[in-house]
């Protein structure tokens, strides 16, 4: 009976490890090697921040563990939109959720990019310069990871918050 109890145990503590070890971690070192613009770590291992990528950095992104890439910019913006069409070839997921400016930059739009980049698969948040995921990364910091103001802000300049700062400034003391 006593082992039976120990083999339970023993099987659900297994079980807590692997739901908490679901995450796969950026190696950005690896993405680095890539020269990919404005790489930085995102605040969670899980999450890696950069500019707009190239066609050719995009196909060795899952060589290089990325498996999914979330793109801030509009299909309109110049130097994008060909992403769609390349992502079931490379083997990548891709998402493309818009943030066009101050006017995105709210907690609404933070909860729905949490959603997005929240279940632990290896991803690369990209927008123009970074500016955009900076601003993103800051807002989910502090309205999804319960970050304080200063932390948040923190977290978004690590990751590429410039222009943005006053919009992320101003929603972040709502």
């Amino acid at each position: 009976m006593h082992s039976q109890i120990a083999r339970r145990s023993l099987f659900a503590a297994l079980a807590l490890l692997a739901a908490c070890a679901s995450s796969t971690p950026v190696e950005t070192d690896k993405l680095a090697a890539l020269k990919v613009a404005n790489l930085s770590k995102g605040p969670d291992a899980n999450l890696a921040c950069s500019g707009q990528p190239t066609p050719e950095q995009f196909q060795k992104f899952v060589a290089n563990g990325i498996q999914r890439v979330v793109c801030l910019r509009a299909k309109t913006e110049s130097g994008t939109g060909w992403e769609e069409d390349l992502a079931p070839h490379s083997g990548l997921e891709f998402v493309r959720f818009v943030i066009e400016g101050p006017k995105d930059i709210t907690e609404a739009k933070a909860r729905e990019f949490a959603a997005i980049v929240g279940d632990g698969e290896a991803t690369l948040v990209a927008c123009g310069s970074s500016n955009r995921v900076g601003a993103m990364m800051a807002l989910k910091a502090k309205f999804v990871d319960g970050k304080s103001n200063e932390e948040a802000l923190a977290i978004g300049k690590a990751c590429g918050l410039k222009a943005l700062e006053p919009a992320v400034k101003e929603a972040l003391s709502k």
